[in-house]
């Protein structure tokens, strides 16, 4: 007899996201100090890594570029934000939720060889986007051979 098999597209996204996050974990690991705060949601977040930089993409949509905090202490970057709900008037029904809202923060310890005073960041189409530039002597060089 034949099995079937349920297709979850999002199951499989999540496991994916769970063992990214283990994966990548070692390199910037989450700095949980401020873990009794009220969290609301997790913002996603991409980090690419070129031979010039770190690149942090963090999703934020709904949230203003006024109501994000970015904040650097003893190497650890700390990205926290709140995002409001929808008002709703007393006449209408919620028939259902699905986005989040409330406050947010995410904590990384940086690595050595981020460059502390050239840190930049830009908000822009409800994407975050941070610049972590590497010092110039953590940067490959390609060394001639005589």
């Amino acid at each position: 007899m034949t099995q079937i098999v349920r297709f979850s597209p999002r199951h499989d996204m999540n496991r994916l996201q769970r063992d990214f996050d283990r994966m990548f974990g070692s390199f910037f690991p989450n700095v949980e100090e401020d873990s009794d705060q009220n969290v609301s949601w997790t913002p996603h977040l991409d980090v690419v890594e070129t031979q010039e930089a770190y690149l942090l993409e963090m999703d934020v949509p709904g949230v203003s570029r006024d109501d994000i905090q970015i904040n650097l202490q003893d190497g650890v970057l700390t990205i926290s934000g709140e995002r409001s709900s929808r008002d709703v008037s007393e006449n209408d029904s919620v028939v259902r939720v699905e986005r989040h809202a409330g406050r947010f923060f995410r904590s990384f310890r940086l690595p050595k060889q981020i460059n502390e005073q050239k840190i930049e960041a830009r908000h822009e189409n409800g994407v975050l986007m941070v610049v972590l530039p590497k010092l110039e002597e953590s940067k490959p060089r390609k060394i001639k051979v005589s």
